[in-house]
């Protein structure tokens, strides 16, 4: 049991119970930390800021005792979206030294730049993110989503509805990827391995592997609903939550923390580049 406690896989949108002081956290601190993080993060503009938002992340995933390795591996599930936004900011952005040319296609020295800051960007966005879902379990996740928009509710907005759909959504989103790796692995096993052969061919293993998988998706919803509708589900009206948040100094401390980084990475875009 203990060597399979060493191998366990951390599926990305699911929560990863440890000890560390940001499980411990309250979840509305992690979710506005995480949304100041990710907001700083479209201001960097140089590759030494990049080096401090990947030393600050890092240093996130070992208070909160995550593989960096596992965290990243989410990262591999958007290798065609990486290529993809990498040669259009390479071959498409304009500049003054031009390092190949071919018909329409110039390939410069501020293209292959523009191309690094990017693909440093959406690594960063994907792989850090996680770190809210993996030390928050979704009912807390659920708690505090209706928490910091219940102030919203008098003008109308469904605060508990909008959290129920956002935690249920993320809670899929591991689950929908199981379900794609069984479908893969029972296809190759009866040789119809979609990463191979030509683009045709991998078109269609795509298409072999998205209906199911659809399916699926619409298949457990339907079941969702049922199970809500007959355990009498009606809304946030009159519920009430088995553990109430609390706020604690720790929690305005790594606040105001992660607000002077972002504050900073704000201020980065218009002060000189360090290299």
């Amino acid at each position: 049991m203990l060597m399979a406690a060493k191998k366990r896989q951390i599926r990305f949108g699911a929560y990863y119970p440890a000890e560390s002081p940001v499980h411990s956290l309250d979840p509305r601190a992690k979710i506005i930390a995480m949304l100041l993080f990710l907001t700083g993060i479209l201001f960097v503009e140089s590759y030494a800021w990049f080096a401090a938002v990947y030393a600050f992340g890092l240093l996130a995933l070992r208070l909160a005792r995550i593989p960096a390795g596992k965290a990243f591996g989410a990262v591999r599930g958007l290798v065609v979206l990486l290529i993809f936004t990498a040669l259009i900011n390479a071959f498409f952005t304009r500049g003054e030294m031009v390092l190949w040319q071919y018909g329409a296609l110039t390939l410069t020295l501020e293209g292959l730049h523009r191309s690094a800051l990017m693909l440093l960007r959406l690594v960063a966005m994907v792989a850090f993110s996680g770190l809210l879902t993996f030390t928050t379990t979704p009912i807390a996740l659920s708690d505090a989503l209706e928490s910091l928009g219940r102030p919203l509710a008098r003008f109308g907005f469904p605060a508990h509805e909008f959290a129920m759909m956002m935690t249920i959504a993320l809670r899929f989103i591991p689950v929908l990827l199981e379900e794609a790796d069984k479908i893969m692995k029972a296809q190759r096993s009866r040789g119809g391995d979609w990463r191979e052969g030509s683009l045709t061919r991998r078109m269609k293993g795509i298409i072999a592997v998205v209906v199911p998988l659809l399916f699926n998706a619409l298949k457990r919803a339907d079941d969702l609903a049922i199970a809500m509708e007959a355990r009498g589900y009606i809304g946030g009206k009159g519920r009430i939550s088995l553990r109430e948040l609390r706020w604690r100094p720790v929690d305005t401390a790594v606040l105001l923390v992660v607000l002077v980084f972002v504050a900073l990475l704000v201020a980065s875009r218009w002060l000189p580049p360090l290299w």
